[in-house]
């Protein structure tokens, strides 16, 4: 799934992000990798665009696995299942994992290149354990909990996109700007249901059967 010409406000929204990540860099964080966004068809039919568009990711927002979170400051904070997509050399599909994102929606969906200039409400993320050598979602089945409790069960294969063409989309984009996908790099690839609201005090937790769990704890208020 390569990207298609881009929209303008697509393209001036990566051309901010990779700024924003060049000084984070700069600053002494490492690139981590990337984020798909804007998964859901309702929310891209009312922005007219035609697929997903991504986000960067950078160490200084990962969380430890089993770590806590302050949601200090945040306005409408949220987080999303993912799975996440390791990718390896040569844009090859090196392992999957679970992974948690902490989204802040701290401004209207309708103004598309600020939302991605912002990072598409990008907050922290959290990565579980790699399943080396896995590439597909066939088979997975996950459970999305908030304090122990079962907030949603999941037919992964159904509700993610394939990890194939989570690596094409990112590096079609990539591609578009002037920048490339690399072996190391980490994708998470959209949030598997809509985001739960979140709030100081809660635990969330992903598990997924085949790839193991990712757990995150919000620091209370």
């Amino acid at each position: 799934m390569s990207a298609p010409p881009l929209d303008p406000r697509v393209r001036g929204g990566l051309e901010a992000q990779l700024h924003s990540l060049q000084k984070r860099t700069a600053a002494g964080e490492r690139r981590l990798g990337w984020k798909v966004a804007l998964n859901d068809p309702r929310v891209q039919q009312a922005l007219e665009i035609s697929q997903p568009v991504i986000g960067y990711l950078a160490t200084g927002t990962e969380v430890d696995a089993g770590g806590t979170h302050s949601l200090a400051g945040a306005t409408r904070p949220a987080v999303e299942p993912e799975i996440a997509v390791h990718v390896g050399a040569g844009g090859t599909v090196a392992g999957l994992g679970p992974a948690l994102e902490v989204i802040d929606v701290d401004m209207p969906f309708d103004d598309l290149e600020r939302v991605m200039a912002h990072n598409v409400f990008h907050r922290a993320v959290v990565l579980g354990p790699v399943s080396s050598g896995r590439a597909t979602l066939d088979g997975l089945s996950a459970r999305f909990l908030r304090d122990a409790q079962e907030q949603h069960a999941i037919d992964v294969a159904e509700a993610g996109m394939a990890p194939e063409d989570v690596i094409a989309l990112v590096a079609g984009y990539l591609d578009a700007v002037g920048e490339s996908l690399r072996g190391g790099d980490v994708i998470i690839a959209g949030s598997l249901v809509t985001a739960l609201p979140a709030a100081p005090g809660e635990r969330f937790e992903l598990q997924v059967d085949g790839l193991g769990s990712v757990a995150l704890d919000l620091e209370p208020g």
